[in-house]
C-alpha cells in the first residue's frame, strides 16, 4: 500500500493514508488547516484583506520590534 491513495467517487474524494505513516497529530493540524481555507473560501474575502493583513503586521512590528530585537 502506498502512504497516501485518493479514490474518486462521484462527489467525493476518499483519502486512505497508511496509519504508520503519519502522525495523528501532524494529520489533524492538516486537517483544521483544510478546515480554516474552507471557512476562508466560504466568507469570500475580497483582496482588500490581504491590504488588511499586511497593516496589521507592520503595526505590531512596529509596536513589538524593540522585544524582539534588544
Amino acid at each position: 500500500m502506498e502512504v497516501f491513495e485518493v479514490e474518486s467517487k462521484k462527489n467525493k474524494l476518499i483519502i486512505t493514508i497508511d496509519k504508520s505513516s503519519v502522525n495523528a497529530a501532524f494529520l489533524s493540524g492538516i486537517l483544521n488547516r483544510l478546515r480554516i481555507e474552507q471557512l476562508i473560501k466560504k466568507a469570500e474575502f475580497d483582496e482588500g484583506i490581504l491590504e488588511l493583513s499586511r497593516k496589521i503586521k507592520r503595526d505590531w512590528w512596529a509596536k513589538n520590534k524593540k522585544k524582539f530585537l534588544e
